[in-house]
């Protein structure tokens, strides 16, 4: 039994048929879940997929979406083996990005723009203000313009990385879409990460 679960879509997907299903209690952090039978993978917000060995933690929202059978129909879009391939990428993408943040709290990573715009900011104009800089600088014992070129040598080497992955995403995406409308579901399997 193929399952997918897709928390922003509102959606459970049972054999290719979706339906909206209440995803309130699906635990923090989970933005899918792909199973194909035998194996899958929970996609993350902010960490690397993990692999999954069975969907026993997920049968809650299947039996939802058995319950939400007689109240609602399928959606008119059930995922076919075009959508699902570009899950499939999608879900890597995000696998290979998760993993550029590996280490890093969720927090300093939001602050990674802030943290750029500052150094940035302080090495074109000393006088510029950067709260965010003078408070890390004041308790990490580095100077100012060490911190802010180890801030910006890290923007840049992620810049680059994130580029990368990005370009290979919209590639395996492009293929998938060249792919036509009939494309085989062993052709669309064969483009992988």
């Amino acid at each position: 039994m193929r399952v997918t679960i897709i928390r922003d879509d509102g959606v459970v997907g049972i054999g290719g048929t979706f339906r909206m299903v209440d995803l309130s209690t699906l635990p923090p952090g989970i933005r899918a879940v792909q199973w194909d039978g035998k194996r899958g993978h929970v996609v993350h917000d902010e960490s690397a997929n993990t692999q999954l060995d069975n969907v026993e933690d997920f049968q809650p929202f299947i039996e939802l979406w058995k319950a939400a059978a007689a109240r609602h129909p399928a959606l008119p879009t059930a995922m076919g083996p075009k959508q699902e391939a570009l899950f499939r990428i999608d879900a890597a993408y995000q696998d290979a990005v998760s993993a550029l943040k590996a280490g890093y709290p969720d927090d300093e990573t939001r602050s990674w723009p802030m943290q750029e715009t500052e150094a940035r900011a302080w090495l074109q104009n000393p006088d510029a203000p950067t709260p965010w800089l003078d408070a890390a600088v004041s308790t990490r014992g580095l100077s100012k313009a060490e911190l802010a070129g180890r801030i910006l040598a890290h923007a840049a080497s992620f810049a680059s990385a994130h580029g990368r992955l990005t370009g290979k995403r919209q590639k395996l995406r492009d293929m998938v879409i060249a792919s036509g409308d009939n494309a085989l579901k062993e052709q669309l399997d064969a483009i992988q990460w």
